[in-house]
């Protein structure tokens, strides 16, 4: 006797052809949103970003945009982050900020938004951001990232000998051996926002008993570790560790677990200009598109499959081991312990 194929009840396949239409119906709806996107922001042509990305990396960035939607005029406006607040926070206070779309870090971010300078946009790319990286409000989203590690001239130390950890900073054999950027907390509001401001205070301070050298700038303070000024770097941005390490320099780096991570974020000002081309720059810069062109600028992804410079960068960020650092308090206190702590007046 031949087997015969058990029936599909109806009901399954009623289920089935339902969930399927709803389904259709979800992405047409989709697709339709973006195409309208697109076309009011062809009408309005184009778009003011407010940004610290430099113009050299803008250069790589720009052309970007432009293949994709060569209708969009992307008035690039560079300003450095203080400048960029002072002009902002101006600008809204008179009525109107000029800028559509801005670019900082994520603490100025919080800032923007605590004082009503950002719009909510929950652009449709941040749902394929790393876990951790978009504003739980929808007021912002990362756009790159930076982890801080300890880098080690290798001449001096190798992997084995070279700090692991944050506490290993502390220990007396590395006294006068390591130097560290003076020109950002980032290491004091990522020890605060990881251990609590007791706990974190209290380890800045020990940290500062160990003759830290500070240097002014994460490119100088990467080429003076280069040139063997000090054997070690620490809270160091791992892009220019690497960077030097794939070019043959004599450094290399090691990522404390968890690590401490700075990022590059971008919002939408309240009542933009240009409304539409606006949420367009956003859903490109986090575009599988614009995070490429992030990378070929040496800056860090935070798309899930979109790939950085280096291996080993992208098994730190698969590690999910990221501590995202976010603003604690009042940062301008921040910045005056820090200068205490490191004796920089």
């Amino acid at each position: 006797m031949k087997s015969r194929t058990p029936a599909i009840p109806v009901q399954i396949l009623i289920l089935t052809a339902l969930l399927l239409s709803t389904l259709i119906a979800r992405l047409d709806f989709a697709h339709g949103q973006a195409q309208s996107l697109v076309d009011q922001a062809k009408k309005e042509g184009e778009v003011v970003l407010y940004t610290t990305m430099n113009v050299s990396d803008f250069a790589v960035f720009g052309p970007a945009i432009k293949e994709k939607y060569p209708f969009l005029n992307v008035r690039h406006v560079y300003l450095s982050s203080s400048r960029q607040v002072a002009r902002v926070i101006q600008e809204h206070r008179a009525g109107r900020i000029q800028g559509d779309v801005l670019g900082n870090s994520m603490e100025t971010m919080d800032y923007y938004k605590s004082q009503g300078v950002l719009a909510r946009y929950e652009s449709p790319e941040a749902k394929f951001l790393l876990k951790g990286f978009v504003d739980p409000d929808g007021y912002w989203a990362c756009i790159t990232t930076d982890p801080l590690i300890t880098g080690f001239n290798t001449r001096e130390y190798s992997r084995s000998s070279a700090p692991r950890n944050y506490d290993d900073y502390l220990n007396p054999k590395f006294k006068g051996q390591m130097a560290i950027n003076s020109g950002t907390p980032y290491g004091l509001i990522g020890i605060v926002s990881l251990r609590g401001e007791e706990q974190g205070i209290a380890y800045m301070k020990r940290l500062g008993q160990q003759n830290l050298r500070p240097v002014e700038g994460f490119n100088h303070l990467t080429n003076l570790l280069v040139a063997g000024e000090f054997p070690i770097a620490i809270f160091m941005q791992v892009s220019k560790m690497d960077g030097m390490k794939r070019k043959g320099a004599p450094v290399d780096w090691l990522a404390s677990p968890p690590t401490l991570a700075t990022t590059s974020t971008v919002g939408l000002v309240q009542n933009p200009l240009h409304p539409a081309a606006a949420r367009l720059l956003i859903d490109f810069y986090l575009s599988p598109e614009g995070q490429q062109a992030l990378t070929r600028t040496g800056k860090i992804p935070l798309r899930k499959g979109v790939k950085s410079q280096s291996e080993e960068i992208d098994l730190l960020l698969k590690s999910e081991k990221l501590h995202v650092i976010r603003p604690v308090g009042d940062t301008s206190r921040y910045f005056r312990l820090y200068s205490e702590f490191l004796g920089v007046r």
